[in-house]
Parts: C-alpha cells; sequence; structure tokens
C-alpha cells in the first residue's frame, strides 16, 4: 500500500450513531472492536491535579512523620524520601492495574481502542505523579537527575495524549505495567534503610530474598518484556496509528527501553557489590574471632 493510502486509512472513520447518554459512538479506524467512547477533558485536568496535591501531601505528611533529624546528608535524605514517595505510587499503580485487567480482560483483544473511566484514570493519576516527581527532582535533587527528566518529560506527553484523545489507553495501561517492577525496586531500597532493628536477620534474609527473586522476575517481565510488547504492537499495528501518535509512541518505548538497560546494569552491579562487601564483611569478623581467639587462648 502506499504512504498515501496509508495516510488515508489512517484518517478513517466509520461512523455508526448510536445515542448513549447523550454521546455518538463511532470507530476510527476500521479495524478497531471496540467503538470510541469520548470521555470529558476536564476530568482529565481534575484527576491530573488530584494526583499531583494528593503527593504533595504524602510528601509533607511522610516528612513530618520522619524521625530523622539529621540533615546533614542532603543528597542521601531527598532520595530517601522521593525513593518511599515513589514506592506509594508504584503500589498504588500496581493494584490499580490487576484491577483493571480482572475487571475488564477484552481490553487485551485491542488495547489500542478499548477505553473504560477506571483505566483513563489511572493514567490521569500516573501524569499526577510523574509532574510532582518532576518539580521535586529539579526542586530538591542534591545530585544531577538529567536522564530522570528526559524521561519523566517524554512519558507525561505521551501518557497525556493518551487521556487527551482518549486513545490507546491499552496499551497506556501496558506501559504503566513496568510499576510492579517497581515495587520491588524500590523496596529493596526502603528495606536497607528503613529495615526494623526489631525484626530478626533470619527475618530480614528472608525478606530481602523475596524481594531480590521479584525483582529480577518482574524486571524481565514488566520492563523487558513491556519493550517487546511495545515495538512488536508498533510493527503490527503502525498504520492504525496518526503519525503523531506513532512518533510519541517510538520515543516513549526507545527511552524505557534504554532505561531499563541502565537500571538492569546498576541492579547487577550493586548485587555484585553487597555480595563482595558481605564477604569482607564475613572475612573481617573471622580475622577478629581469630584475633579474639589468639588471645583468649593461653600462650
Amino acid at each position: 500500500m502506499s504512504s498515501l493510502g496509508i495516510e488515508k486509512e489512517n484518517e478513517y472513520y466509520l461512523h455508526q450513531h448510536k445515542s448513549t447518554h447523550m454521546h455518538t459512538l463511532f470507530y476510527f479506524h476500521e479495524t478497531d472492536i471496540f467503538p470510541y467512547r469520548p470521555i470529558n477533558q476536564i476530568w482529565m485536568i481534575i484527576f491530573i491535579l488530584s494526583s499531583y496535591i494528593f503527593f504533595f501531601i504524602i510528601d509533607r505528611t511522610t516528612k513530618s512523620m520522619s524521625k530523622n533529624n539529621n540533615r546533614n546528608d542532603i543528597k542521601n535524605d531527598w532520595l530517601k524520601q522521593n525513593t518511599l514517595i515513589s514506592f506509594i505510587h508504584s503500589t498504588i499503580c500496581s493494584i490499580w492495574i490487576i484491577i483493571a485487567v480482572l475487571r475488564a480482560p477484552e481490553m487485551l483483544d485491542d488495547p489500542l481502542s478499548h477505553i473504560n473511566f477506571f483505566n483513563y484514570s489511572l493514567i490521569a493519576f500516573s501524569v499526577g505523579y510523574f509532574l510532582w516527581d518532576f518539580f521535586d527532582c529539579v526542586k530538591n535533587a542534591a545530585s544531577s537527575t538529567f536522564v530522570i527528566l528526559i524521561h519523566h518529560i517524554i512519558v507525561i506527553i505521551f501518557f497525556t495524549q493518551i487521556i487527551h484523545r482518549t486513545r490507546n489507553i491499552g496499551y497506556g495501561i501496558h506501559a504503566l505495567s513496568l510499576e510492579i517492577n517497581s515495587v520491588f525496586l524500590h523496596a529493596r531500597r526502603l528495606l536497607r534503610w528503613y529495615s526494623p532493628v526489631s525484626s530478626s536477620i533470619y527475618y530480614k534474609k528472608i525478606l530481602k530474598l523475596f524481594i531480590d527473586i521479584g525483582n529480577y522476575i518482574t524486571f524481565i517481565l514488566f520492563r523487558f518484556g513491556i519493550v517487546i510488547i511495545g515495538l512488536r504492537a508498533l510493527y503490527i499495528q503502525s498504520n492504525r496509528l496518526d503519525r503523531m501518535t506513532l512518533i510519541l509512541t517510538v520515543m516513549s518505548v526507545s527511552a524505557i527501553g534504554i532505561l531499563n538497560l541502565v537500571l538492569f546494569y546498576r541492579l547487577i552491579k550493586n548485587q555484585i557489590k553487597q555480595k563482595s562487601k558481605t564477604k569482607e564483611n564475613k572475612l573481617i569478623e573471622d580475622n577478629i574471632l581469630m584475633t579474639d581467639n589468639h588471645v583468649l587462648l593461653p600462650s
């Protein structure tokens, strides 16, 4: 098919007029399984603002509840707080995604044309979080967050045009499912920083093992897997996407893919460092025991 023919096909509207709740339902493309159900854009503004305010309040509340009054290490102090808020977002998002799939499994039949208010609100909620995190990084980060800021800008633009046009929501949910891995990714740090003193060493080891296993499994499934699904969808369904959506999707998938490679490299690197550190500490402990025994033994 010629490029002109594809462009005409992309602009194809098969109208099926059905009066439902004062809305006229139609198909954007002849291959759509689900009819277009427009959502008033005022909801986009309401959800994004509500989400931004929610994370702003959570940030202030957790800061005021923090027992750490030592502000000497500003970099680690901000990083701990930012990671905690990110963990809260990823946990809420993961639960929301699971419910979204369970209550509307038909979404998987055609993620491009499927629309419902529940999924729409989830994407808007995440846009609000990414906006909050963007401004938090700009205002409070003690070190360079350039890569994170670029990633956030691309994701915000991608998700905003999805909810603005009320289309491609299913693939937006696919992209957000990487937050399931973020739960484990952030939990690793939080366990190290906020691990309860009263917990036994055995309990901490079991919890750490669970988090590490979950981290690697969900990383492969929901980070690398999402990139593969995204690239496959772009290849198969590129004729169903208008030019702007196609460009934004390619940029978003590429940004997520590059970030995932960097994160996976850091994950393995930190794991190797931790094992080396554990071995060194064990060796030091053994040497101390040997020295103590030597001193205690009669000459």
